[in-house]
């Protein structure tokens, strides 16, 4: 890769274990159901057909997906700040990132008003059916935005990045949250913030900027919200013009063509990798985010960083009917061979 050579990955990826990064965000539980059509029979309550679950598995998703991705990738300590309910879900998601040896101190519980989001997606013959959400009605509760923002606040010392995700339709970024947060982000000017939001309420102030090139022309006002698909040049420029709104490091991800980075130096296009075969992305924006918030706190350049990301996104990528990760000896191995 143009981007990143084996020998600058080497040194990325060993300075990896020393690195503490926080994330800030909408955690998530992502829930695959396996239904059995053939197994089904009538309900002797309703008279109607069952929809047996041939199994059940479970992953952390959204700002979780980007926790486990950090981890995946090598990352020394990273910690959660977020939201949990008192139910089930909220209860696996704990359990999960405990196993993967993250610290789960800033997720607190709010009691009402609040359910854990969790994506409940069932598939039959591997193809994903209507899904099930959870906490889309979800209302954030003052004080404990004020607990959030203290934790992470209290926390920010010893942190050499934050990453800020806003992805829930009605997660933890109310109005108020959003004014605490910016406030903090202002007091720390000199630590890297980096924020992945759809919306452009949560496009914090003072962080650089990790957004899909739909969402990033959405907030530029260059296509209207039901999106489609954008042409190279709608692509660069919302990456110049959130670059020159915000004056931080823009990424801008293009799905097949790649990313574009847009700093002060200019704009470098860093091509997709090619895998030649269907892929499944879920998960791979979380993954490409991990990979350049790893980069970056590091020491890397924006473009080395987004090269990183790429690398991550593609392992990801390459796994289906998972929220993936992409570990250091895969994205050495793809390195490896994309350079060979």
């Amino acid at each position: 890769m143009k981007w990143l050579t084996v020998a600058e990955l080497e040194i990325l990826l060993g300075r990896l274990p020393g690195l503490r990064v926080g994330v800030l965000g909408d955690f998530a539980l992502d829930c695959y159901w396996p239904v059995a059509p053939a197994a089904a029979q009538h309900s002797v309550e309703t008279g109607r057909l069952t929809r047996p679950v041939a199994g059940q598995r479970y992953a952390p998703g959204a700002a979780g997906n980007v926790v486990v991705n950090l981890l995946a990738l090598g990352c020394g300590r990273v910690s959660a700040f977020g939201v949990l309910g008192r139910d089930p879900w909220g209860a696996e998601l704990r359990r999960l990132l405990r196993a993967r040896k993250a610290d789960t101190t800033g997720l607190p519980r709010q009691a009402a008003d609040w359910e854990t989001v969790a994506y409940v997606k069932p598939h039959r013959r591997g193809v994903e059916q209507n899904r099930f959400d959870f906490g889309d009605f979800n209302r954030l509760h003052d004080d404990v935005a004020d607990q959030l923002v203290q934790l992470l606040a209290d926390a920010l010392p010893g942190l050499d990045a934050v990453v800020v995700n806003a992805q829930a339709r009605a997660g933890i970024h109310s109005a108020y949250l959003r004014r605490r947060l910016a406030a903090l982000i202002g007091r720390h000017t000199a630590r890297l913030f980096i924020v992945d939001s759809r919306e452009r309420g949560a496009l914090y102030p003072g962080c650089l900027l990790k957004i899909n090139n739909l969402e990033a022309a959405r907030c530029t006002g260059r296509v209207s919200p039901a999106g489609g698909a954008l042409s190279r040049r709608q692509s660069l420029a919302a990456a110049a013009a959130l670059f020159a709104e915000r004056d931080r490091p823009v990424f801008v991800t293009c799905g097949a063509r790649g990313m574009l980075v847009q700093d002060q130096t200019g704009v470098t296009e860093v091509p997709a990798i090619p895998l030649g075969a269907a892929g499944d992305t879920t998960g791979a924006g979380d993954a490409a985010l991990a990979g350049i918030t790893a980069a970056l706190a590091s020491g890397a350049p924006p473009v080395a960083a987004a090269g990183l990301g790429t690398l991550a996104a593609a392992v990801c990528v390459g796994k289906l009917r998972q929220t993936g990760t992409a570990s250091p000896d895969e994205i050495r191995a793809l390195l490896r061979r994309r350079s060979g």
